[in-house]
């Protein structure tokens, strides 16, 4: 399958700003600035709709049963995330950062924790995104049913239509504000299809990508719409923050799309090549960050970040490197 070279600068990119983001809430920003770095968490999205897009791009080119599928995808989430769980859960017997049980441990090595509110963030809060990344795996012969089956029209639909009904059941719980309900799969379900939606036209125009719109028109698009989700999640609490998904995607990835068409070489190849090691990186860079912080208490916060940041990046390379391995040992 071909390498899309926007597709790597994209996937980087996101992980790029989710990590300042997760970095920045340590700096207690004043007003407005503190909502100003909620645009980094709005890369979530876009990754989302770029697992969808490489998910299908895939399907389509080399098909392969739903067990074959399984072991495929859920072994190459599955083993770095486990690694690095067994790693932080080590760590955290010496540096008490997260509190260790076995029922803990036994919620990420056998997946009950994305039922479990209680555990759902431990061993860091950004794991959530593997849960939902799972279920998309486990539900997606069923997607890929439905995206063959119904026009692209059709299908965008049901998959948006399923997703409102989703909040709407969850809002009207009260279940707003548990990460195990607003982040299960259902929710970003339109995204995701839109992904694959994305990726059948790729794989029909032979991975040709034409942008028709202009830099400034992108750029124009982008800061609108990040207006109204910034505006949306301020705003409308819980529920703003859980119908803002839209005006999200569409204004994050439009200014990543005008970072990308600026054609400045270093920028576009450090977020290509981030995005090569994209998942050690989200993996790691919040006990990283963690660690940091506890060794580095008498310096000034922003340059605990930094140190951070470039250890979180030095550690994922050879991370991916191990992983890489153990991937050719599975022959996955």
């Amino acid at each position: 399958m071909k390498r899309l070279e926007i597709i790597e600068f994209l996937k980087g990119y996101s992980i790029f700003t989710i990590i300042i983001y997760h970095f920045s809430q340590e700096l207690n920003l004043p007003s407005p600035f503190d909502n100003l770095i909620l645009f980094g968490g709005a890369g979530v999205h876009l990754f989302i709709l770029l697992s969808g897009l490489g998910m299908y791009l895939s399907h389509l080119n080399k098909p392969l049963t739903y067990f074959n599928f399984l072991k495929k995808r859920v072994v190459k989430v599955y083993v770095p995330y486990i690694i690095a769980i067994l790693i932080i859960a080590i760590i955290s017997i010496f540096i008490p950062i997260y509190k260790n049980s076995l029922y803990t441990l036994g919620g990420h090595i056998f997946l009950y924790k994305m039922f479990d509110e209680s555990i759902m963030s431990s061993y860091g809060y950004q794991l959530w995104f593997v849960s939902m990344i799972l279920q998309f795996y486990i539900a997606f012969y069923a997607i890929a049913f439905l995206a063959e089956r119904l026009s692209t029209k059709y299908f965008i639909i049901i998959c948006s239509v399923i997703s409102l009904v989703w909040i709407v059941i969850v809002v009207s719980l009260g279940k707003e504000a548990e990460r195990i309900w607003q982040s299960f799969f259902l929710q970003y379900l339109w995204e995701f299809a839109l992904g694959m939606v994305i990726a059948s036209k790729l794989f029909k125009n032979d991975y040709k990508i034409n942008f028709d719109i202009k830099p400034i028109h992108i750029l124009l698009i982008g800061v609108l719409n990040c207006i109204l989700y910034g505006t949306l999640a301020i705003k409308g609490g819980y529920v703003g923050k859980m119908i803002n998904d839209l005006p999200s995607l569409i204004g994050y990835s439009s200014i990543a799309i005008w970072v990308y068409k600026l054609n400045i070489d270093k920028i576009n190849r450090f977020f290509i090549f981030t995005g090569s090691i994209s998942f050690s990186l989200y993996l790691l860079h919040i006990i990283i960050l963690f660690l940091a912080k506890i060794y580095l208490d008498r310096i000034p916060m922003l340059a605990v970040i930094t140190v951070a940041l470039i250890t979180t990046y030095m550690i994922s390379i050879y991370y991916q490197k191990m992983i890489g391995k153990v991937y050719k040992i599975v022959n996955i």
